[in-house]
């Protein structure tokens, strides 16, 4: 039989278990973690490489794309149908990179944040009162997750989480600005030069 827990959703503190062989319930359920935790770690190995080549292509074309966004909406060549058609064009193409990036990471963090609220269930199961070797069984698990979590990363290099998004934010932010400081003082030499 499957453990299984009813979480009531105004009170989070009543766990109802309904099991007749708990410990083989627990054993299951640690190896089912268990395993999820092993496919992150394969799908990491298999893709980490081309989700790290993914994630620079991702950053620079959020950083491009916003630029030339920004000097053809500052400095028109002219003022015709087709110069609105490129600034609606590339407001578009900055949508989709962002998306890229959402589809991205999004999945990834909700993967790792269930897999990891895994323990805030075992850590309330252990509050219960249990026989020594269901309690065993527990704290076992519970071992067990503190040791092997699903997380995604790119090549190892960062996790796919929830901060990476900011993090990109505020990068692509940066060098935007430093790219339109660098535009603004072009545009004043060529000014004093003619």
């Amino acid at each position: 039989m499957l453990l299984s827990y009813h979480v009531d959703r105004f009170n989070e503190d009543y766990i109802y278990i309904d099991v007749s062989d708990q410990q083989a319930t627990i054993a299951m359920m640690s190896d089912i973690h268990w395993l999820l935790c092993d496919m992150v770690e394969k799908a990491n190995d298999l893709f980490g490489a081309q989700v790290l080549a993914l994630m620079i292509c991702i950053f620079i074309h959020n950083i491009v794309t916003p630029y030339f966004f920004f000097l053809n909406l500052m400095y028109p060549k002219d003022s015709s149908i087709m110069s609105t058609l490129q600034l609606v064009s590339q407001f578009f193409w900055i949508i989709t990179h962002v998306l890229e990036l959402l589809v991205i990471v999004l999945p990834c963090a909700a993967t790792s944040s269930e897999a990891n609220n895994t323990s805030k269930i075992v850590c309330k199961l252990l509050n219960r009162n249990f026989t020594q070797g269901t309690r065993q069984q527990l704290e076992t698990f519970a071992l067990q997750l503190t040791h092997h979590r699903a997380e995604y990363s790119a090549y190892g290099m960062f996790k796919l989480d929830l901060p990476v998004i900011t993090s990109i934010a505020g990068a692509v932010t940066t060098y935007l600005v430093i790219l339109i400081q660098f535009q603004g003082t072009d545009l004043d030499v060529t000014v004093v030069q003619t």
